[in-house]
């Protein structure tokens, strides 16, 4: 067997090799890196092992194109070359976008199975050798990446919410963990895993859109987790003034609405028959007071100007006696952040609110002398509200394993969470919690002994 078949063969099984324990890259986790520095931050460096597989193509591409001399070989070779530098510069410039990693990286692998059938051809008719390699695969594949019908929930990674977010103003203080789990299509290969290791939970697929869709959709929530939980620590420490509503925002129109064409997407909806509304519960108090078929004077913001409507309202499919628009709609939030938040973009860490409480809870610990952990190794989850309360996020059972296999002191979740992260990790110090001050409350009455204070 020739060099350049070696690096093509080589390529292939490290393929498999990365694709297995890709899969199992949550084991590790408890792992510390020096100061501060959990697993998750060396994973962030691992997409350069990655890029070894296309690079070991492109040697072998170049190597063969040196010794070949027909034409389709030669220009074979120049097509794995290129296919295999663009996936090398796919994966170093933009990892986060897997598809197109994947998309380039699965055509790369298809031209060196055709380069190495067709040079096993000119030695014999029927290329034997490559066609087991290439069922082999196959199957290994499908294993390993065949997408079902089902979702798989799993444990996953820890992260240090001091290295994820810090204030322009802030210093690092007690030791506060966050925690991320997987959940994914599963692959047949998955249910092997669950015999292996434990907290694998299966459903059914539903997502209601399309993977895109579901991507895009908790990238936001991650963005408007960060912004909530950076608001309300400032407003904690006594800078800002958090998250404010200034109306409520037509996010969607029903499409028998008879407010279409009137009333556009975007609009923020700031008076209705001379009442303010700047937050949604407000909108419902007014539309209580208002009879079906009504007309209503709103006033809207459009585009920066403000504008008068007279629209139609009918009645609410959930309650007949009350007036509705036909509308969907969000409050028109607004997040007080007095200075610059750094946010770390992890590459396991795609989106999700869930990581918010933790996030506020850090800033403030930042922000203030000395923190606010008083010893306490810190973990914990759950979204952030505009009020400061923490609300209930999936996955409790993997995300109390996850933290159980770790050094921290106290988990908190939220209280509506309770019993599923016991279920977990039942020797978990767990508390749960209904708000940020719930948090702050139970540190300051609980209190590390001062040999093991982290600030005198």
């Amino acid at each position: 067997m020739r060099f350049w078949q070696r690096l093509y063969y080589g390529g292939m099984v490290l393929t498999l090799l990365l694709a297995i324990l890709g899969e199992l890259i949550w084991l590790p986790d408890p792992l510390r890196i020096g100061i501060g520095l959990y697993w998750i931050d060396l994973i962030d460096t691992l997409i350069y092992v990655l890029a070894l597989v296309p690079c070991l193509w492109l040697i072998g591409a170049l190597l063969h194109l040196t010794a070949v001399e027909g034409r389709w070989s030669q220009v074979r070779c120049l097509a794995i070359g290129l296919t295999s530098l663009v996936s090398v510069v796919t994966l170093i410039t933009i990892p986060k976008k897997i598809e197109y990693s994947a998309t380039i990286f699965v055509i790369t692998l298809v031209l060196v199975f055709v380069d190495l059938v067709c040079n096993e051809r000119v030695r014999r008719r029927l290329p034997i050798r490559n066609l087991l390699v290439g069922g082999a695969s196959l199957c290994l594949l499908f294993v390993l990446f065949y997408p079902t019908k089902y979702l798989v929930t799993y444990p996953g990674l820890t992260l240090n919410m001091n290295r994820y977010a810090q204030a322009a103003s802030g210093q690092s203080h007690g030791d506060i963990t966050g925690v991320l789990i997987f959940e994914r299509p599963a692959f047949p290969i998955d249910w092997l895993y669950a015999k292996l290791f434990p907290k694998y939970s299966f459903e059914v697929e539903d997502l209601g859109m399309s993977l895109g869709e579901y991507n895009l959709e908790v990238r936001t929530m991650k963005a408007d987790a960060n912004a909530a939980g950076s608001a309300i620590a400032y407003e904690k420490v006594g800078k800002g003034q958090g998250i404010t509503s200034h109306g409520v925002r037509v996010t969607a129109i029903v499409k028998d609405s008879s407010v279409t064409g009137i009333l556009l997407l975007g609009d923020v909806i700031v008076q209705v028959n001379g009442h303010a509304v700047a937050m949604i519960s407000e909108l419902t108090d007014v539309m209580k007071q208002t009879k079906p078929g009504d007309q209503a004077s709103v006033q809207v913001l459009r585009n920066g100007q403000t504008t008068q409507l007279s629209l139609e309202t009918r009645a609410n499919p959930d309650d007949p006696s009350r007036a509705a628009f036909g509308i969907q709609v969000a409050n028109e939030i607004q997040y007080d952040i007095p200075e610059i938040v750094t946010y770390h973009n992890y590459l396991l860490h795609e989106g999700g609110p869930s990581h918010g409480a933790m996030l506020a809870l850090t800033l403030i610990d930042q922000l203030t002398p000395c923190g606010v952990t008083y010893g306490h190794h810190v973990a914990g989850t759950g979204t952030i509200e505009p009020d400061g309360s923490v609300g209930a996020v999936g996955g409790l059972e993997q995300k109390a394993y996850t933290i159980s296999r770790t050094d921290a002191d106290v988990f908190f979740v939220p209280a509506s969470n309770e019993e599923e992260a016991r279920k977990g990790a039942p020797s978990l110090r767990i508390v749960p919690v209904k708000t940020l001050d719930d948090m702050l409350n139970w540190l300051k009455n609980n209190p590390v002994p001062p040999n093991r204070a982290a600030c005198s």
